[in-house]
């Protein structure tokens, strides 16, 4: 996860400081001496007297399409925010209006029980853990166990408590505002498939990888697919039990058939520094060419 953070950010900071320093280039040695002539060159009376001779039209061009890039990209996250954000206030209205409360469960978030017969759990993330709420359906609570309903309840509050809808939520804007780049796609599928993985892991702290397994088994025989959602609720923190049995299969599946080995210190190590090197590397070379 750490990793295809890291590709992101050093992705969006590569797209967007290359044409800027190139733009730059003609006004001075390093960065912040080309910020400060290019405000200089805007402030002045005769911009086109005042610019040096090298400072072409193409250079102007690159400037432009790196500002340009930068916010489209802010924009779409703060437009992906905001609906995001209305979306799942609605949500919120809509299962406080139809939903009773489940009390015999271990954690402090909400759990809410809504009266449909198809087996569906999911969680709308609030401001705070406490403030958030997991939704089952009475067709869910029907089909489980109570050892397979806790299994279910403690996947979907890890979702919760380690803010996965934040992480979604960003490369879901990030694949928006640039859908024609592979790594955006592939960014995101990934993305959505390790956060699930994460809170499988927070539910075999509650259960054995067998019950989860009939869990997820129990819970996705009849539901059918989800219906299209708004950006970010679709999948991020709803496509665990409850949704159809094609989307639990593939490398999550075989991890719980077959837990792997932890990471051992040097594979961590060398995937944090990997990133870290992702995010410095690039980025100290604009800054120093």
């Amino acid at each position: 996860m750490v990793l295809w953070q890291a590709i992101a950010l050093a992705g969006g900071l590569s797209m967007v400081g290359a044409p800027i320093v190139y733009g730059l280039a003609p006004l001075g040695a390093s960065v912040p001496e080309s910020l400060g002539a290019a405000a200089t060159l805007a402030l002045a009376e005769n911009t086109a007297a005042a610019a040096p001779p090298e400072l072409r039209a193409w250079h102007i061009f690159a400037l432009c399409a790196g500002v340009l890039l930068a916010g489209h990209l802010l924009l779409t996250l703060a437009r992906t925010y905001f609906r995001v954000l209305g979306a799942r206030r609605r949500h919120r209205q809509l299962v406080d209006l139809l939903s009773t409360p489940l009390t015999n469960t271990r954690d402090e978030a909400d759990t809410q029980v809504i009266e449909h017969q198809t087996p569906l759990a999911y969680c709308l993330p609030g401001r705070t853990h406490a403030s958030s709420v997991t939704v089952l359906s009475r067709g869910l609570l029907e089909t489980l166990s109570a050892p397979e309903l806790e299994a279910v309840v403690a996947h979907e509050q890890t979702h919760l408590r380690q803010r996965h809808h934040l992480l979604t939520m960003a490369f879901e804007a990030w694949y928006r505002a640039l859908p024609w780049l592979p790594t955006n796609r592939y960014g995101r599928e990934a993305v959505l498939e390790l956060t699930e993985m994460l809170a499988d892991d927070g539910a075999l702290r509650h259960c054995s990888p067998e019950t989860l397994l009939r869990s997820l088994a129990l819970s996705s025989v009849e539901a059918p697919q989800q219906p299209e959602a708004p950006i970010g609720e679709s999948r991020d923190c709803s496509d665990g039990p409850g949704t159809p049995a094609a989307l639990i299969t593939g490398a999550r599946l075989q991890r719980l058939l077959a837990p792997p080995a932890p990471l051992g210190p040097l594979a961590t190590s060398s995937t944090l520094l990997a990133s870290a090197a992702l995010l410095g590397v690039p980025t100290g070379l604009l800054l120093l060419s």
